[in-house]
This record gives C-alpha cells, sequence and structure tokens, in this order.
C-alpha cells in the first residue's frame, strides 16, 4: 500500500506504557509528511518534464524522417537534374556538329562556286586580253599604214608649201 503525505500525517499510533512522545511522533510525521510532499511533487514534475521531452524527441525524430526524405528526394532531383543535363549537352554537341557540318558543306559548295567563277574570270580576261592585243596591233598597222600613206603624199605636200603664194 502507498503511503501519501496526508496518510503519514494522520497517522495514528496506540499508545503504550513506556510509549513514545506523541509530539516528536506528530512532528516527526509532519516533517515526513512535508518532505513526502515535496518527493512528490518533484516526481511528478520530473514525470512531466520527462513527458515533454519525449513529445519534443518524438517530434525531433518525425522532423529527422521528413529531413531524411527531403534529402533523399533532393538527391533525386539533384541526380535526374545531372541526367537532364547531360541528355541537354549531348543534344547540343549534336546540333552545334550538325550545324557545323551544314555550314561546312556550305562553305565547300559555295569555294567550288567562287573557284568555278574564278577560273571563269580568268579565262575572260586571257580572252580580253588576247582580244585587246589584237585591237592593238590592228590599230598599230592602221597607224603605221596611215603614216606611211602620210609618207608618200607629204612630198608633194612640201612641194606646194615651196611654192610661192601668189597674190589674189
Amino acid at each position: 500500500m502507498k503511503l501519501s503525505p496526508l496518510d503519514i500525517q494522520h497517522m495514528e499510533f496506540a499508545s503504550s506504557l513506556s510509549g513514545y512522545n506523541k509530539r516528536q511522533v506528530r512532528d516527526f510525521l509532519l516533517r515526513l509528511a512535508e518532505q513526502t510532499e515535496d518527493l512528490i511533487r518533484d516526481f511528478q514534475r520530473l514525470n512531466d518534464d520527462l513527458d515533454a521531452k519525449e513529445r519534443r524527441i518524438e517530434d525531433l525524430q518525425s522532423a529527422e524522417l521528413e529531413l531524411k526524405r527531403a534529402v533523399i528526394a533532393a538527391e533525386r532531383i539533384g541526380n535526374e537534374m545531372k541526367q537532364n543535363a547531360k541528355r541537354e549537352a549531348q543534344l547540343m554537341l549534336k546540333e552545334a556538329e550538325a550545324r557545323k557540318e551544314g555550314v561546312l558543306q556550305e562553305a565547300q559548295v559555295r569555294f567550288r562556286e567562287l573557284s568555278a567563277e574564278n577560273a571563269r574570270l580568268e579565262r575572260e580576261r586571257d580572252l580580253f586580253r588576247e582580244q585587246f592585243r589584237g585591237m592593238l596591233h590592228a590599230f598599230e598597222r592602221s597607224i603605221d599604214a596611215t603614216y606611211q600613206a602620210n609618207q608618200k603624199s607629204v612630198p608633194s605636200s612640201k612641194a606646194a608649201l615651196d611654192k610661192p603664194k601668189t597674190p589674189a
């Protein structure tokens, strides 16, 4: 049977011949009741503290589980993001390679076109030079022929110049 402070405080003892001093017993029982009451209050306070700490531990354990879930989810999301970034980078590289190939093909086609145009222009230049040389030779022969024709007619012109002019 558990004794409460009230049980101790109100405890009555039977008297005997050489019994205890009732006042001393009563004082002792009062002190014992007060100390027991203090111990019970301390025990109750400690139990309340323990309950509060156990609730706090449960809350922290719950928060820890949530945090672990969040970390796992973040790791999974991070890994997915890395994989997506790798796939996107590979796709960008493939697109860049395709564009590079297209640009190279266009450049090769343009180079062949410009080379053909250059060759055509060089042929036209050579043809023009030949035609121009031919024209220059023809013009030179024409000048020579004109000069020779003028040379033949110069003596008669010279004689005409040497004749005195008659006043009219």
